[in-house]
């Protein structure tokens, strides 16, 4: 069983806008990547400004990194948060920080903040080393489906999805 067919051409539609006007699938993939590496950061409304500024940075595709930045929303961010504490206390080799009321409670926080950046760091590298491949072989061969339907005769020479 698939996906209804709203939700597959409402996919279609956000890959073409995020394709947009670019032929290097390679810079596609590499928006895709940046926008799951800032995703798993703890940082509610900064996640856009990130995705973009990574995008910039390593010259890819702004609108790939916008969506996969997405990845972290209102529904997931929380859980993506506790994912983030629980793989940074691990990592550090450090139990869960109990956040109950007491003395120290700034420095509690503060251990569970630090792990939440770990863990995203690694979770977001882990990530985008993961889905680039993928992203990668699918824009190549969204990109050349689109130029195999261009017609000769186009006087832009524009390639469309």
């Amino acid at each position: 069983m698939g996906l209804p067919a709203r939700w597959r051409r409402d996919l279609r539609a956000a890959w073409r806008a995020a394709v947009g006007p670019t032929r290097d699938p390679r810079a596609v993939a590499r928006g895709v990547a940046a926008g799951l590496l800032v995703a798993p950061t703890p940082v509610l409304g900064l996640h856009t400004w990130m995705a973009l500024g990574l995008a910039a940075v390593l010259r890819a595709n702004r609108p790939a990194a916008l969506l996969a930045s997405n990845l972290s929303n209102p529904l997931t961010f929380l859980p993506l948060v506790l994912l983030d504490v629980r793989l940074g206390t691990w990592l550090l080799g450090r139990p869960l920080p109990d956040l109950a009321a007491g003395s120290s409670v700034l420095a509690r926080l503060g251990e569970a903040l630090l792990a939440a950046w770990l863990g995203a760091v690694v979770l977001g590298a882990a990530l985008a080393a993961a889905v680039y491949p993928a992203a990668l072989a699918l824009a190549r061969r969204r990109l050349a489906a689109a130029g195999a339907d261009q017609s000769p005769s186009s006087p832009s020479g524009e390639r469309s999805l």
